[in-house]
């Protein structure tokens, strides 16, 4: 009986060293190639300038095509682009409140600046992109009109001559009606302003405009009546005051 009973303990003790060891194979062995971490793709780049300030007016979108070592995403095979998406990753400083970000797309909310992070998930790249955001109107198209408005103006912010970085409109209520052209004749630099309207008199214009480098609004307390003339001359420029 003793002699069975250690026979059977040595038994034991070798299906538990075989089990052992082939538990400690098992733990040892590689990742299949497909599953392995460390040879799964990463972004390594966004494919744009990361350097410069990227600019949107609201309600703009843009898709990033971001750098995959010598690739890009939309080069890749979409069961890659999948993998490489799930190990990317974006956030802003201001949540949603001036760019939305998801993944890959950007869409300006509201004017503003805000700095958006990337990184892929094994941290070894990560990057900082600065975001502007601009009023929708600095792009808008303006429409054809059946009377105008000429302003010469001396525009003035906060009692100094603008930046080149600064645009200005002319405006009905919320309707653009003219952009600001900065020009220089004879030393003398002006805004000049040709505003459309299909009344021949009476509209209200007022003015605003945006500092593109610092996001900061100008407001103008100045208005005009919209009579189908002319204000301001080069000898007598029309005053527009701006305050940010």
């Amino acid at each position: 009986m003793i002699r069975l009973k250690k026979t059977l303990n040595r038994v034991a003790c070798l299906c538990a060293t075989a089990l052992i060891a082939s538990c400690g194979e098992m733990f040892q062995q590689e990742w299949p190639e497909e599953f392995d971490p460390d040879k799964l793709l990463d972004v390594t780049g966004l494919g744009i300038d990361e350097g410069r300030l990227f600019v949107l007016c609201v309600g703009e979108e843009y898709k990033l095509n971001p750098q995959v070592g010598d690739m890009s995403l939309d080069e890749l095979q979409e069961k890659d682009q999948e993998i490489v998406l799930s190990r990317f990753h974006a956030s802003t400083e201001k949540g949603d409140e001036v760019v939305r970000v998801r993944q890959t797309d950007i869409m300006a909310v509201s004017v503003g600046k805000d700095i958006i992070s990337f990184t892929n998930s094994k941290g070894s790249w990560s990057t900082r992109l600065s975001v502007s955001v601009l009023p929708s109107w600095v792009r808008q198209s303006l429409a054809g009109w059946r009377y105008e408005t000429i302003v010469y103006a001396n525009v003035t912010v906060n009692d100094e001559m603008p930046s080149n970085d600064c645009v200005f409109g002319a405006f009905c209520d919320d309707e653009l009606r003219g952009r600001g052209v900065t020009r220089t004749v004879k030393g003398v630099t002006y805004v000049v302003f040709r505003i459309g309207s299909n009344n021949a008199y009476g509209e209200i214009i007022r003015f605003e405009g945006l500092d593109t480098t610092s996001g900061l609004p100008i407001t103008f307390d100045e208005t005009i009546t919209f009579d189908g003339g002319t204000h301001g001359t080069l000898s007598d420029l029309y005053e527009l005051k701006g305050k940010k």
